[in-house]
Protein backbone atom coordinates (compact mmCIF):
# COMPACT_ATOMS: atom_id res chain seq x y z
CA UNK A 1 0.00 0.00 0.00
CA UNK A 2 3.00 2.24 0.98
CA UNK A 3 4.23 2.01 -2.43
CA UNK A 4 1.09 2.75 -4.51
CA UNK A 5 0.77 5.62 -2.29
CA UNK A 6 4.30 6.62 -2.99
CA UNK A 7 3.78 5.73 -6.74
CA UNK A 8 1.14 8.31 -6.66
CA UNK A 9 2.50 11.09 -5.25
CA UNK A 10 5.12 10.68 -7.54
CA UNK A 11 3.07 11.03 -10.66
CA UNK A 12 1.63 14.30 -8.49
CA UNK A 13 5.52 15.31 -8.65
CA UNK A 14 6.25 14.82 -12.01
CA UNK A 15 2.75 16.87 -12.99
CA UNK A 16 3.39 19.82 -11.00
CA UNK A 17 6.70 19.74 -12.67
CA UNK A 18 5.22 19.94 -15.80
CA UNK A 19 2.82 23.21 -14.38
CA UNK A 20 5.87 24.90 -13.76
CA UNK A 21 7.06 24.06 -17.21
CA UNK A 22 3.46 25.01 -18.87
CA UNK A 23 2.97 27.89 -16.62
CA UNK A 24 6.74 29.44 -17.62
CA UNK A 25 5.51 28.83 -21.82
CA UNK A 26 1.98 30.32 -20.82
CA UNK A 27 3.77 33.58 -19.05
CA UNK A 28 6.74 33.94 -21.54
CA UNK A 29 4.43 33.17 -24.91
CA UNK A 30 1.25 32.98 -24.01
CA UNK A 31 -0.32 33.36 -27.87
CA UNK A 32 1.95 30.56 -29.00
CA UNK A 33 1.52 28.63 -25.99
CA UNK A 34 -2.32 28.36 -26.41
CA UNK A 35 -1.93 27.69 -30.17
CA UNK A 36 -0.07 24.55 -29.70
CA UNK A 37 -1.74 23.11 -26.62
CA UNK A 38 -4.92 24.06 -29.00
CA UNK A 39 -3.14 21.81 -32.33
CA UNK A 40 -2.15 19.02 -29.55
CA UNK A 41 -5.36 18.88 -28.10
CA UNK A 42 -7.26 18.95 -31.04
CA UNK A 43 -5.46 16.45 -32.83
CA UNK A 44 -5.88 14.20 -29.92
CA UNK A 45 -9.63 14.76 -30.23
CA UNK A 46 -9.54 14.25 -33.74
CA UNK A 47 -7.65 10.90 -33.58
CA UNK A 48 -10.12 10.00 -30.49
CA UNK A 49 -13.06 10.73 -32.83
CA UNK A 50 -11.78 8.69 -36.01
CA UNK A 51 -11.03 5.91 -33.73
CA UNK A 52 -14.69 5.93 -31.95
CA UNK A 53 -16.44 5.82 -35.49
CA UNK A 54 -14.12 3.24 -36.49
CA UNK A 55 -15.22 1.04 -33.69
CA UNK A 56 -18.57 1.41 -34.26
CA UNK A 57 -18.60 1.07 -38.04
CA UNK A 58 -16.52 -2.53 -37.35
CA UNK A 59 -18.54 -3.84 -34.79
CA UNK A 60 -18.90 -6.91 -36.79
CA UNK A 61 -22.66 -6.04 -37.66
CA UNK A 62 -23.69 -6.60 -34.04
CA UNK A 63 -26.58 -4.44 -32.79
CA UNK A 64 -26.32 -2.59 -29.67
CA UNK A 65 -29.01 0.36 -29.12
CA UNK A 66 -26.94 1.90 -26.45
CA UNK A 67 -23.84 1.89 -28.31
CA UNK A 68 -22.97 5.46 -28.43
CA UNK A 69 -19.71 5.23 -30.18
CA UNK A 70 -20.64 7.24 -33.58
CA UNK A 71 -22.65 9.97 -31.35
CA UNK A 72 -18.98 10.07 -29.47
CA UNK A 73 -17.00 10.01 -32.64
CA UNK A 74 -18.92 12.37 -33.99
CA UNK A 75 -18.65 15.01 -31.53
CA UNK A 76 -14.96 14.25 -30.98
CA UNK A 77 -14.77 15.15 -34.58
CA UNK A 78 -16.41 18.60 -34.22
CA UNK A 79 -14.46 18.99 -31.22
CA UNK A 80 -11.22 18.42 -32.60
CA UNK A 81 -11.85 20.10 -36.05
CA UNK A 82 -12.94 23.13 -33.78
CA UNK A 83 -9.78 23.82 -31.71
CA UNK A 84 -7.53 23.34 -34.61
CA UNK A 85 -9.33 25.90 -36.61
CA UNK A 86 -10.14 27.80 -34.18
CA UNK A 87 -7.13 27.75 -31.42
CA UNK A 88 -7.62 30.82 -29.41
CA UNK A 89 -11.18 28.87 -28.49
CA UNK A 90 -9.01 27.38 -25.82
CA UNK A 91 -8.19 30.75 -23.91
CA UNK A 92 -11.55 31.00 -22.82
CA UNK A 93 -12.07 27.45 -21.75
CA UNK A 94 -8.69 26.45 -20.48
CA UNK A 95 -9.04 29.12 -17.28
CA UNK A 96 -12.47 27.00 -16.45
CA UNK A 97 -11.09 23.74 -16.97
CA UNK A 98 -7.72 24.11 -15.24
CA UNK A 99 -9.67 26.44 -11.67
CA UNK A 100 -11.68 23.06 -10.98
CA UNK A 101 -8.68 20.93 -11.39
CA UNK A 102 -6.98 22.70 -8.49
CA UNK A 103 -10.26 22.98 -7.02
CA UNK A 104 -10.35 19.03 -6.44
CA UNK A 105 -6.59 18.95 -6.00
CA UNK A 106 -6.79 21.58 -3.30
CA UNK A 107 -9.64 19.45 -1.30
CA UNK A 108 -7.82 16.17 -1.63
CA UNK A 109 -4.90 18.03 0.22
CA UNK A 110 -7.27 19.46 2.74
CA UNK A 111 -8.62 15.67 3.38
CA UNK A 112 -4.73 14.98 3.70
CA UNK A 113 -4.22 17.57 6.29
CA UNK A 114 -7.25 16.46 8.19
CA UNK A 115 -5.60 12.90 8.44
CA UNK A 116 -2.26 14.54 9.83
CA UNK A 117 -4.20 16.33 12.31
CA UNK A 118 -5.72 13.42 13.33
CA UNK A 119 -2.50 11.57 14.13
CA UNK A 120 -1.17 14.73 15.64
CA UNK A 121 1.30 15.53 12.90
CA UNK A 122 2.24 19.48 13.07
CA UNK A 123 2.73 19.56 9.49
CA UNK A 124 -0.99 19.47 9.17
CA UNK A 125 -0.71 23.57 9.38
CA UNK A 126 1.39 23.72 6.34
CA UNK A 127 -0.76 21.09 4.33
CA UNK A 128 -3.97 22.95 5.63
CA UNK A 129 -2.52 26.48 4.55
CA UNK A 130 -1.34 25.73 0.84
CA UNK A 131 -4.61 23.92 0.24
CA UNK A 132 -6.18 26.65 1.21
CA UNK A 133 -4.02 28.98 -1.20
CA UNK A 134 -4.49 26.64 -4.16
CA UNK A 135 -8.20 26.37 -3.56
CA UNK A 136 -8.40 30.36 -3.66
CA UNK A 137 -6.50 30.50 -6.89
CA UNK A 138 -8.75 28.04 -8.17
CA UNK A 139 -11.72 29.95 -7.42
CA UNK A 140 -9.94 33.22 -8.75
CA UNK A 141 -9.00 31.10 -12.21
CA UNK A 142 -13.51 30.14 -12.03
CA UNK A 143 -14.36 33.99 -11.50
CA UNK A 144 -11.75 35.52 -14.00
CA UNK A 145 -11.71 39.39 -13.83
CA UNK A 146 -10.01 39.98 -16.58
CA UNK A 147 -10.50 41.05 -20.50
CA UNK A 148 -7.86 40.38 -22.44
CA UNK A 149 -7.12 36.56 -23.62
CA UNK A 150 -3.59 37.42 -23.71
CA UNK A 151 -3.27 38.67 -20.18
CA UNK A 152 -5.61 35.74 -18.54
CA UNK A 153 -3.08 33.31 -20.58
CA UNK A 154 -0.26 34.98 -18.89
CA UNK A 155 -2.09 34.90 -15.22
CA UNK A 156 -3.29 31.85 -16.02
CA UNK A 157 0.44 30.76 -16.10
CA UNK A 158 1.32 32.71 -13.23
CA UNK A 159 -1.26 30.71 -11.37
CA UNK A 160 -0.34 27.66 -12.68
CA UNK A 161 3.31 27.96 -11.30
CA UNK A 162 2.07 29.47 -7.96
CA UNK A 163 -0.16 26.00 -7.76
CA UNK A 164 2.43 23.88 -8.59
CA UNK A 165 5.24 25.31 -6.79
CA UNK A 166 2.62 25.03 -3.47
CA UNK A 167 1.54 21.64 -4.84
CA UNK A 168 5.39 20.22 -5.05
CA UNK A 169 5.78 21.59 -1.43
CA UNK A 170 3.01 19.81 -0.41
CA UNK A 171 3.88 16.57 -1.61
CA UNK A 172 7.19 16.78 0.37
CA UNK A 173 4.93 17.55 3.37
CA UNK A 174 2.59 14.66 2.93
CA UNK A 175 5.29 12.30 1.73
CA UNK A 176 7.70 12.62 4.41
CA UNK A 177 4.61 12.15 6.81
CA UNK A 178 3.28 8.82 4.80
CA UNK A 179 3.90 6.03 7.50
CA UNK A 180 1.46 8.39 10.03
CA UNK A 181 -1.20 8.82 7.02
CA UNK A 182 -1.10 5.19 6.98
CA UNK A 183 -1.50 4.07 10.26
CA UNK A 184 -4.85 5.92 10.23
CA UNK A 185 -5.89 3.27 8.08
CA UNK A 186 -3.94 0.27 9.87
Amino acid sequence: MEKKIKKTFNTNLILSIIFVVIGLFLFIKPDTTISIISYILGGILLASGIYSCYKYFSSDGIVNMFNFELVYGVLLLIAGIFLIFNPNALASFFPIILGIWIIINSVTKFQYALVLKKVKNEDWIYTTIISILTFLWGVVLLYNPFKSALLITQTIGVFIIVYAVLDIIDNIIIRKNIKDILNIFK
